[in-house]
């Protein structure tokens, strides 16, 4: 047989059991060798080379070492190849092991290990996968019970995976108004606004330079918060569908990124309200950095992923559905509708009248009633999936019929889904029936009811009702009188 410095240690070991032993005895770094999951992971895309580094010994003298040693125990006759010759090609893991190496990674993350001593062996397992497979490899971690936040950094090696042109995914023009166009034309806009922003944080070096560039930083930070629109349509629009093709692990992943973007736009505005020029450069600075960043995050691993998962009659569900939460800085209006399948109004589908306790409405006047109530509604069944929202002209929280048949699990932030899980079951239970919060939101007092809903001894179901309090929580007195003035 042949071996060279490129030889994957797992194959010999796979071959050779009692290899173990005896790199063991060449050093200490090779004891973890005896626990079975390492040999199926590290092992298996560690090369004879790469271990040598690990283990602090010289390559050529762990090869010759091996050769002794499969010799002594077999008999077999060992042919070194050098590093000019003929090189043994690794063999290539398949899925499964893939999958057990990046979990291994993960989990070396868990327990405290540095990202930076990881970033090789990454590389090594990733480089040949596309951006499909990682989103499919993280679900499984997530069906394992690893926490998204722990996938979570992995993120900056993702990017870095896909940084190199020649790695880089190749996705087909879009005409107008498909969504993928839509979201490259506002990461476009979004790059260009975050990259000047970053250049005029670096140019302020001291006070003096501060007071003149303030309130420029301001505006351009607010222009540049607009982002957050962009990212709600993903998580109501790119979310369920990705969620509908079994990949639910990526879009809480990226959920909880958006997360944090937002709280660090809530940390730059108070900065650069009542901060100095230090702390409000600074601020801003890395916001525009991690906006960047997850712009790259999108083109080189969400929008392929996407693309290769949906069909276009899925494409013409999120483009009908993206006017309800919103655009940044553009608006496709009618642009490629036409080419998408048009639903089945409610209106139309329904016959007669909808009777009522009192009385009966025909759907078009029900549906006109609920949209004009000064409230958002929105009403998950007792399956804990989405069955109904009301579309009013001014929303508290954004919603598109993307979320229709979504778990409301994956509805909301990962730092919250423990809330709405403990409200639904105290609901089903019968132990509570009602939950409320307030919150001040962007200048707004918003008040949030949940009831449980139930008929005749049977659980239908959890009705959400969100409402702008902001006026409500000002008055005082009483007005009698019609006063439109």
């Amino acid at each position: 047989m042949e071996i060279s410095k490129k030889t994957k240690i797992g194959n010999l070991l796979n071959s050779y059991p009692f290899l173990i032993e005896y790199l063991v005895t060449q050093a200490p770094a090779f004891s973890k060798l005896k626990n079975p999951i390492m040999r199926k992971t590290v092992a298996a895309i560690a090369s004879i080379d790469k271990a040598a580094s690990l283990g602090g010994l010289d390559p050529n003298d762990l090869l010759a070492g091996i050769a002794v040693e499969i010799f002594k125990h077999t008999n077999e006759s060992v042919t070194l190849v050098n590093s000019g010759g003929r090189d043994e090609l690794p063999d290539p893991m398949d899925r499964d092991a893939r999958i057990q190496a990046f979990k291994s990674i993960v989990l070396r993350i868990h327990g405290g290990e540095p990202v930076e001593n990881l970033r090789d062996e990454f590389h090594q397992l990733l480089k040949d996968v596309s951006p499909a497979e990682v989103g499919a490899m993280e679900q499984e971690l997530v069906a394992d019970g690893i926490p998204e936040s722990e996938i979570k950094k992995l993120c900056t090696l993702h990017v870095e995976l896909f940084t190199a042109d020649s790695d880089a995914p190749k996705l087909p023009p879009f005409p107008e108004g498909h969504p993928i166009h839509t979201f490259q034309t506002e990461n476009a806009m979004a790059e260009e606004k975050a990259a000047a922003l970053f250049k005029i944080t670096g140019t302020i070096v001291d006070d003096f330079g501060y007071s003149a560039a303030k309130e420029g930083l301001k505006q351009a930070t607010e222009d540049l918060s607009n982002i957050i629109r962009h990212y709600e349509r993903k998580e109501n629009q790119l979310f369920p569908m990705m969620e509908a093709h079994g990949l639910t692990a990526p879009p809480k992943v990226m959920w909880e990124l958006h997360d944090d973007i937002r709280v660090m736009f809530k940390d730059a505005f108070e900065k650069l309200e009542s901060g100095g020029h230090s702390a409000a450069v600074s601020a801003v600075s890395e916001l525009t950095i991690a906006v960047r960043d997850m712009i790259f995050k999108e083109e080189r691993i969400l929008l392929p992923m996407v693309f290769e998962a949906f069909t276009e009659k899925e494409w013409g569900r999120v483009r009908r559905g993206e006017a309800e939460i919103g655009f940044s800085w553009i608006d496709p209006g009618d642009a490629w509708l036409s080419t998408t399948d048009t639903p089945e109004s409610n209106a139309s589908a329904a016959s007669g009248l909808i009777s009522l306790e009192a009385g009966q409405l025909e759907p078009s006047v029900l549906n006109a009633i609920l949209k004009h109530l000064p409230v958002d509604m929105t009403f998950v069944g007792p399956d804990d999936r989405v069955a109904y929202f009301s579309q009013t002209d001014e929303r508290i929280f954004p919603r598109s019929e993307g979320i229709i048949g979504r778990h409301v699990s994956n509805c909301h932030p990962p730092k919250s889904v423990h809330v709405v899980e403990e409200i639904l079951e105290k609901f089903k239970s019968g132990e509570r029936d009602t939950a409320e919060f307030w919150i001040e939101l962007g200048g707004q007092f918003i008040h949030i009811h949940y009831f449980a809903v139930w008929q005749n001894g049977e659980y239908l179901g959890c009705l959400e009702v969100s409402q702008d309090a902001t006026g409500i929580r000002r008055l005082e007195g009483e007005q009698r009188l019609l006063d439109w003035h």
